[in-house]
């Protein structure tokens, strides 16, 4: 018969409860977002890439703005995280009826036709069950131009990108800012 005295017990006990905290990190998703999912940030990047591309400038997909996106939905624009969900849903699903492909994989210019669809809310309610279009275009949109142009300290507009472009001082102390010319 074993005796047990105070220490075996404690390390036991230590090592059962060290696991089961371990346990839930083990059920978590691996794709480096808070709130899409690996599929879901794809098409996501894709419309802000539309909504800033990248031409002689940095876009949108440079400036990391599918962090901020994924960052707030995470935490203070959790109330807008169905709108996001049905968005995509309805958009892929659209997609790949009209056209046999994901959003992310059509080219530049029907993406481009397909948002001014989603823009003046063109598409019928069998195309697009869930909410407006247009909702859901402009939602995008907002979060896009906040990420790309708001302070990185809230996930977006990585390594100042937007000020550099705008030519603007940063960090951005309110009353101190600076413009070049």
């Amino acid at each position: 018969m074993t005796t047990s005295n105070r220490r075996n017990f404690i390390k036991s006990a230590s090592l059962a409860f060290g696991s089961v905290l371990l346990f839930p990190s083990c059920l978590k998703q691996k794709s480096g977002y808070r709130f899409f999912t690996p599929e879901e940030s794809l098409c996501i990047i894709a419309v802000c890439e539309q909504i800033i591309p990248k031409d002689e400038s940095p876009g949108a997909t440079d400036a990391g703005v599918i962090y901020y996106i994924d960052r707030q939905l995470s935490g203070i624009f959790h109330y807008d995280q169905e709108t996001y969900r049905n968005g995509i849903k309805n958009l892929q699903e659209y997609t790949a009826k009209k056209h046999g492909k994901t959003f992310e994989n059509l080219i530049f210019d029907e993406q481009t036709k397909l948002l001014i669809m989603l823009e003046s809310n063109q598409l019928n309610e069998t195309d697009w069950p869930q909410g407006k279009p247009a909702d859901f275009f402009n939602l995008v949109r907002s979060h896009t131009m906040q990420g790309f142009y708001g302070s990185p300290i809230h996930g977006g507009n990585k390594d100042y990108m937007s000020f550099e472009m705008l030519r603007i001082d940063y960090p951005l102390v309110i009353g101190q800012n600076r413009y070049r010319t």
